[in-house]
């Protein structure tokens, strides 16, 4: 199992105890000196400082036993913010009502649509446009969505 992997599955090991789920994992930096990023959601879209912070301990004490202990890495444990893509059907959901960004396959090329997020399925989402034009898309043709801050 590559480190990707382990990591995915300490992270879920972790979070299976708790009304969190794992979003994303990134390793960057070299082998010897990691950073491990974990990117966590709540299905109430709210994930607390404490939150993280107890999640990274017990993801340290896992990936320490699992054999990492001695390896330097850091571990950071996060909410995605708004600059990270959506990555989980669950994390559309909490989004229900904000404007998003998606980049989609129309005909073998790629769109960028923005307009409200208001439909959720298991097979798509749908945009409602700035002139009121509701728009389905597979979630088989989304190549990355963002959520776009409104003030």
């Amino acid at each position: 199992m590559d480190e990707l992997d382990q990591v995915k599955e300490i992270a879920a090991q972790v979070l299976s105890d708790n009304d969190l789920y794992l979003v994303d994992v990134e390793l960057k930096g070299s082998t010897g000196n990691r950073v491990i990023w974990i990117y966590v959601e709540s299905e109430g879209g709210n994930v607390s400082l404490d939150r993280c912070v107890e999640i990274s301990r017990e993801a340290n004490l896992l990936l320490d036993a699992s054999g990492w202990h001695g390896k330097k890495y850091t571990l950071n444990v996060s909410s995605p913010g708004l600059d990270r893509p959506l990555r989980d059907i669950r994390q559309y959901h909490s989004n229900i009502g904000r404007k998003a960004r998606v980049t989609f396959l129309k005909d073998g090329e790629h769109e960028r649509l923005e307009g409200k997020l208001t439909e959720v399925t298991t097979d798509s989402i749908t945009l409602m446009t700035e002139n009121k034009k509701e728009l389905p898309i597979p979630f088989s043709d989304i190549v990355e969505t963002h959520i776009v801050a409104t003030f």
